[in-house]
């Protein structure tokens, strides 16, 4: 996976580490429905394809060079929720999506109605609570990956950084469970660091205190319909 950056539209280790956890959670994996949305330039929606997965892929625009099958593509606005019927798929894979649309809570739910029961949604979002964009935020006064590019525009068209508790109230609300939160890979983790974590975390709920989500630069989210 020596592909730049900016066609994965991704931090470093995402895709792999999502690879890694549809192989865990996702039984049997070949064959199984996914829908990847957002799927950008399609690179993911390949490499999940040739692990044997039925790929259906959704963006918004029509991303040029696309790598995957574009007849497996469909072009839809998010936001207005996934033209998809209720319980198609396996799996929904969603990879830097959520923080790009105007309401998340609805996106978390449309996610929801699309996946079948006992099926999964493995969701990635800039980590906010990392040391990282704590960080970010005294020295510059804006989070990790949301730097203004104007008045009315975020880095990378970015609107909402996710924040934990944001996040865990409207999984709930959408009627998904976590079974799993990770994240792309623990950077940032140092002697020091560990001491500033017990520090800046001591009022946190408990599920806030550990290495996750304090280092790592994406949060992974693995969920799980009743």
């Amino acid at each position: 996976m020596s592909l730049e950056w900016r066609a994965l539209a991704a931090a470093p280790g995402t895709h792999p580490r999502v690879l890694e956890l549809l192989s865990q959670h996702v039984q049997p994996l070949r064959g199984a429905r996914v829908l990847d949305m957002p799927c950008g330039a399609g690179l993911f929606s390949k490499w999940m394809r040739e692990q044997g997965l039925d790929v259906t892929a959704m963006d918004l625009e029509d991303v040029q060079p696309y790598h995957d099958d574009p007849a497996r593509r469909v072009l839809a606005d998010a936001n207005h929720g996934p033209p998809f019927a209720d319980g198609q798929f396996d799996a929904v894979v969603t990879v830097e999506g959520i923080e790009h649309l105007e309401n998340p809570s609805l996106f978390l739910r449309e996610c929801a109605r699309v996946v079948r029961s006992s099926g999964h949604v493995f969701l990635t979002t800039p980590n906010v609570d990392a040391i990282k964009s704590r960080r970010h935020v005294y020295l510059k006064g804006y989070f990790r990956y949301f730097e203004p590019k104007g008045a009315d525009l975020k880095d990378a068209h970015h609107l909402h950084p996710i924040d934990m508790i944001f996040m865990r109230g409207a999984i709930r609300r959408a009627g998904l469970n976590i079974a799993e939160i990770t994240v792309n890979q623990l950077s940032g983790k140092t002697w020091f660091s560990e001491l500033t974590r017990r520090y800046f975390t001591h009022k946190l709920p408990a599920e806030m205190k550990g290495a996750v989500p304090y280092y790592g630069d994406v949060l992974i989210y693995v969920l799980t319909k009743p």
